[in-house]
């Protein structure tokens, strides 16, 4: 072969290298599509993808869709304003946004915390018989105020811990009564009744008349 076929020989195998390679790419999931910078082959840039995925993960949240989260909240229990500024806060909702939907629902009517925490003492003091100072502390625990609630009622109050501890002490009745009164006690002030009403609660819960073991 001449001298000046060669170089043509090499150029041909060149390419034909060349084609096998990009060929033998086409399947490889990380280097698949491979382009041309400046002349040489390089991989994908990486770090372009992964800008672009944290495109989509910080996607903004306009105020109807905000609204959506909170009335979907609102559909599966009565909340107050700070539990729904929270639920929005979870699912990255601009402060701005958050404060935007709460007014709205307020001035509609849907989220009203005076009359929530209205509710929820009623709802204390009847099924689970707390005295006011648990349903003061209940209430915080929902980011309500229990400043709001009208006025208690001293007998209603007085009655209900006569009702715990009466029911609480029905319970008791393989303790002596020291250790019966002192447990009692303990039960009284976690439920939210003051020193008073948890001695006359206990005076008025014990057995009349002789008791025998």
């Amino acid at each position: 072969m001449s001298d000046l076929e060669r170089p043509d020989r090499d150029r041909l195998a060149a390419v034909t290298e060349l084609s096998t390679w990009i060929a033998s790419k086409e399947d490889d999931p990380v280097e698949a599509r491979p382009f041309i910078r400046g002349g040489t082959w390089e991989a994908p840039d990486d770090d372009a993808e992964a800008d672009a995925g944290a495109e989509v993960l910080t996607e903004h949240i306009d105020e109807e869709a905000a609204r959506s989260i909170a009335l979907r909240a609102l559909g599966r229990r009565a909340a107050s304003r700070q539990e729904l500024d929270r639920t929005l806060e979870r699912r990255e909702v601009e402060p701005e946004v958050r404060e935007a939907v709460l007014d709205r629902l307020a001035d509609e009517g849907l989220v009203d915390d005076a009359q929530l925490a209205q509710d929820f003492a009623e709802r204390l003091r009847v099924r689970k018989h707390l005295g006011e100072r648990g349903v003061a502390a209940e209430l915080r625990k929902r980011g309500l105020d229990a400043d709001a609630l009208e006025p208690s009622d001293d007998e209603a109050e007085l009655q209900r811990a006569i009702d715990a501890a009466s029911d609480r002490r029905r319970r008791m009745g393989s303790l002596d009564d020291a250790t019966a009164e002192r447990r009692l006690a303990g039960f009284l002030q976690r439920r939210g009744f003051g020193g008073s009403l948890v001695r006359i609660a206990i005076e008025h819960s014990r057995p009349k008349g002789p008791r025998f073991r």
